[in-house]
């Protein structure tokens, strides 16, 4: 996969890399580091329909309850939904750990690049999804544990529901990070109206403090 420029400026804002800063070579360097790390990528995912209730306060999707007022916010207008997960798979944290050891520079690259390309994963993901919608429905924006007030430990529920453990390898630690590193879990309501999108950002708690945010300027 040949990064694009948003993928380079995403890649760029995580890094937390100024725009002053973003000069030809820096640039140069980390569409580098997205082609080296697509030799490392062997991507995988894994997604299921569900029957979903809310009550304001949170969701209740095959009898796990998520409390969070943004996944409630989230599927007001929905009666069900579609849980997600993906992976770049192992190699992706082992080279990242190994270009660490060798530079922090490199280090920080890599993570940033694989950070982005695991966004694209999702990207490709909720495609198949929208694909598999019924005609009149509609997703959704997508969300993750870990924004605004969905706490990291739903990850752990959606892998379970998805057997994504068996089917693509994904784990989550006693400390709550999933393993592989670089893998995502997140939730899309399907509605009967199209929903404008809004990105995470919109909903997200964080949105004014935190320098990931989208069209920040760290």
């Amino acid at each position: 996969m040949n990064p694009t420029p948003r993928m380079t400026g995403d890649a760029l804002r995580f890094m937390r890399v100024p725009p002053e800063g973003r000069t030809p070579e820096l640039t140069a360097a980390v569409q580098a580091a997205f082609e080296k790390l697509e030799g490392y990528v062997r991507p995988r995912w894994v997604w299921g329909r569900f029957y979903v209730s809310s009550d304001g306060e949170g969701i209740r999707i095959a009898g796990a309850e998520f409390k969070s007022r943004n996944l409630a916010k989230l599927m007001t207008r929905s009666q069900e939904c579609c849980l997600m997960a993906v992976t770049l798979g192992p190699e992706v944290d082992r080279q990242i750990l190994l270009a660490q050891k060798r530079g922090m520079m490199e280090g920080l690259m890599l993570d940033a690049c694989a950070s982005v390309r695991a966004d694209v994963l999702c990207d490709e993901a909720q495609s198949e999804i929208a694909g598999s919608l019924r005609p009149g429905e509609h997703l959704t924006m997508r969300f993750s544990p870990g924004y605004g007030d969905a706490p990291l430990s739903v990850s752990e529920d959606i892998i379970s529901l998805l057997d994504a453990t068996r089917r693509i390898g994904l784990s989550m630690t006693r400390s709550l990070m999933m393993t592989p590193v670089k893998s995502i879990t997140a939730l899309l309501g399907i509605t009967e109206q199209e929903e404008k999108s809004a990105g995470g950002c919109a909903l997200c708690s964080n949105r004014d403090t935190c320098p990931y945010r989208a069209g920040s300027n760290p």
